[in-house]
């Protein structure tokens, strides 16, 4: 058994025998054969290059088993993705397959994630997923912001998860007990991740105090740079509990795939690809951090409104066609709980956008985000003075800015 990389290690237990184990189980398939397992690190992002060499990720270890499958005489080169985080393992046992069968109820057959073949909590807690780059789905091209096309079907499979999400919910709310502690909170095992909020936010201010006009929002970054984290988790704490749902709390570019349509060479499906941080609560969560975060300044300027009431629009008839009876909030109410939850999307805009037009070789050093030596900062003023993101933080922090979002 390979690995595709000098300095890699894979799981003692991962074995040809277990893999094919897996599968067998799956796929109701006593005949079925595992041949030729080669084993490499996964990115977070599912993004490698094209050696098999490892890509560094943000939160949790993963591997790519790369196979052939012998079933029916007839060999099949085949692949899966590993993953070990256990919110996630919670996620595809009790979350996504309980959504995909309400779906399947009302005769939607929306996929919202990977296949899962496998989970366990023995020796580890790890999942086996389908590798969704063999069914032609590919993460979104590098260092750009999502159009209008992109955003669109993201936003409409997200609103049919929200809305499934809420119907599990109300028939089994100790199900989502696992999902309510917020992605950033008072826990101590979080208290090293945090910091790379406060240090990206400090950067953004020391860039923008040298842009003249700016003088007012360079204070309040400041400021902002200081209490961020008590602030993002007075609004987790004071978040409405009239609607909430199951949050990916984590929605970017890098979490999505997608799948282009041959003919037309537009964007046909998305797959949502990450559930690490998923948090119960408001939708405004998921809404702000992938709205502010992940699309093209120009798309959100021109077209916000437009895509929260198409979002709205997917989520109320959802919600209908699945006999909801509970409360259904209004457009105004998702659009004042993004007002409320405004934070969300500052937080994205400053500390997420960055790593998005980060330049390749920075990736292999995604580590020192965090760290507060010098390696650290110098990682941080080269993404906030890349020139693409420059453009698009003199656009966005003033929208922040003229919408009250930077008021604290």
């Amino acid at each position: 058994m390979g690995t595709g990389t000098k300095d890699y290690t894979p799981p003692d237990w991962l074995t040809v025998e277990f893999l094919q184990d897996v599968l067998r189980e799956y796929f109701k398939d006593d005949t079925l054969e595992v041949h030729n397992m080669k084993v490499r690190a996964a990115a977070v992002t599912s993004s490698t290059d094209s050696s098999g060499e490892k890509v560094h990720g943000f939160a949790s270890e993963m591997h790519c088993a790369i196979l052939q499958l012998k079933r029916n005489q007839a060999l099949s080169k085949f692949s899966v993705i590993l993953k070990l985080f256990k919110r996630e393992i919670m996620t595809y046992k009790e979350i996504i397959p309980r959504v995909e069968e309400l779906l399947t109820g009302i005769n939607d057959r929306t996929k919202i994630a990977p296949t899962c073949y496998y989970t366990t909590e023995v020796p580890e807690p790890f999942l086996i997923l389908e590798d969704m780059h063999r069914s032609g789905y590919e993460n979104f091209e590098k260092r750009r912001l999502l159009n209008l096309e992109y955003v669109m079907l993201t936003v409409c499979k997200l609103a049919k998860l929200h809305a499934c999400s809420a119907v599990v919910a109300r028939e089994n709310p100790r199900i989502m007990e696992i999902f309510e502690e917020p992605p950033i909170s008072r826990h101590p095992d979080r208290k090293d991740f945090l910091e790379f909020f406060p240090v990206n936010i400090r950067c953004v201010a020391e860039e923008i105090s040298h842009w003249p006009g700016y003088e007012k929002i360079t204070e309040k970054m400041f400021k902002l740079s200081e209490n961020v984290i008590e602030k993002a988790v007075e609004m987790y704490e004071n978040q409405s509990k009239r609607f909430r749902v199951f949050n990916i709390a984590d929605l970017w570019i890098d979490n999505l795939m997608f799948r282009m349509n041959n003919e037309t060479q537009e964007p046909d499906d998305v797959m949502l690809v990450d559930y690490q941080l998923c948090y119960y609560g408001s939708p405004a969560v998921d809404l702000n951090y992938f709205l502010y975060g992940s699309v093209n300044e120009n798309v959100r300027k021109v077209h916000l409104k437009y895509i929260v009431s198409e979002y709205h629009h997917i989520l109320k008839e959802t919600l209908k066609k699945l006999n909801y009876d509970g409360f259904i909030p209004s457009l105004k109410d998702i659009t004042i709980d993004m007002i409320r939850n405004s934070l969300q999307g500052v937080i994205a805009a400053t500390c997420l956008t960055p790593i998005i037009f980060m330049e390749n070789d920075g990736y292999e050093n995604l580590e020192y985000l965090i760290s507060l030596n010098e390696q650290g900062n110098q990682i941080r003023r080269e993404n906030v003075e890349n020139p693409k993101y420059r453009t698009f933080l003199q656009r966005t922090i003033k929208e922040f800015e003229l919408s009250g979002f930077l008021d604290f």
